[in-house]
């Protein structure tokens, strides 16, 4: 089947300063991707460029076989791929309802089909349907963040890319979450998660790619990475990973 997501050999700079380096993957269908790697790694900004909020300097990126290199952001949400970003991604003076029917907007003509997609998505996230008017701020981060996966799902992704799901949570929530993102899942929503554990990610995916200082040292089975302890000390002791691995970076060029 033809990948959801294929990114390949993209570059990316701020300025004068490269972060990404010829990064490679792809998201097949229905399958949740675990993105990891050490602070700094270009994780968060490889989803930046993918949602089309940055643009790359080389290489190419396809949604479902179709080129979208450098398409706007709100291009490619209409193309159904959708980014909750990092941190709490909700309004926090806004209630809940509001924060659903904000996120509403694109559709907001069609009142039929918000309803229906709102009702669908607090099946899936039944607690937010006790807290409708609640002031989303006053929830606890848990709550708060699935609040922002919701406000993604009224969108209807085919790809849903997540920045550091489960960051400052306690374990108790983040067992809730993954059982959000098994329902997600199910779904037929394909996933591209930005962990910083490994754990969490080898709970969630399959597979993972780890990044590490703007370029892809590992692409593979979860369960192969949990066995590399070069790393596993990159993650947890700041060290860096075996120099054999590492791939020969590209000069950053600019796309056609």
């Amino acid at each position: 089947m033809t990948p959801v997501l294929r990114v390949d050999g993209v570059d990316f700079a701020y300025g004068r300063l490269q972060v990404l380096f010829g990064v490679s993957l792809h998201v097949e269908p229905g399958e949740a991707l675990a993105l990891l790697g050490t602070n700094g790694a270009g994780k968060s900004t490889l989803l930046r460029v993918v949602s089309g909020l940055e643009h790359a300097g080389a290489g190419t990126i396809e949604l479902e076989g179709q080129d979208v290199t450098n398409e706007e952001a709100e291009s490619l949400v209409r193309r159904r791929l959708v980014l909750v970003p990092g941190g709490r991604a909700v309004f926090p003076d806004m209630t809940v309802a509001e924060n659903l029917e904000m996120q509403c907007f694109t559709i907001r003509r069609r009142r039929a089909e918000m309803i229906e997609r709102r009702d669908s998505v607090l099946e899936t996230f039944p607690r937010l349907g006790e807290r409708l008017h609640q002031r989303a701020g006053t929830m606890s981060g848990g709550e708060q963040q699935q609040l922002g996966l919701a406000k993604a799902l009224l969108l209807d992704p085919i790809l849903l890319c997540v920045d550091e799901l489960s960051l400052g949570l306690a374990p108790v929530v983040v067992e809730e979450l993954l059982e959000t993102v098994a329902r997600i899942r199910a779904r037929g929503v394909s996933m591209v998660l930005v962990e910083q554990s490994l754990n969490v990610a080898a709970a969630m995916c399959e597979r993972a790619v780890f990044m590490e200082k703007g370029a892809v040292r590992f692409e593979g089975a979860t369960s192969e990475l949990l066995e590399r302890d070069d790393i596993a000390r990159a993650v947890f002791l700041g060290g860096t990973v075996d120099a054999a691995a590492k791939p020969k970076r590209r000069r950053r060029t600019k796309a056609s």
